[in-house]
């Protein structure tokens, strides 16, 4: 799928929040995945995934999951969203 299908399919908007809910599935499950789980995006669909860091197929992009949360400035402790972190890599498939 070339990169205007892709926009034209898809929103910067809502590959933000598919990718943002994605972290916070992570997040609210975090017992139930390593610290190396990856973010997994198909460059052919856009689907996005959480992933075992041992997957590589070839039409998937990884990124560490820990690299797109961050500390809660109000609550110590609690991991969030990094919405910079998420927002360089909508930048990577869409155009803002």
């Amino acid at each position: 799928m070339d990169k205007d299908m892709k926009e034209t399919e898809m929103t910067v908007e809502n590959l933000t929040h598919r990718i943002r809910e994605t972290v916070e599935k992570y997040i609210s499950q975090e017992e139930c995945y390593g610290d190396d789980t990856q973010l997994r995006i198909d460059t052919t669909t856009l689907d996005i995934d959480l992933a075992d860091p041992e997957d590589d197929l070839p039409e998937c992009d990884y990124y560490p999951v820990m690299d797109l949360v961050r500390g809660s400035d109000t609550e110590p402790g609690k991991w969030i969203p990094d919405m910079d972190a998420i927002q360089e890599v909508v930048t990577e498939y869409l155009q803002a």
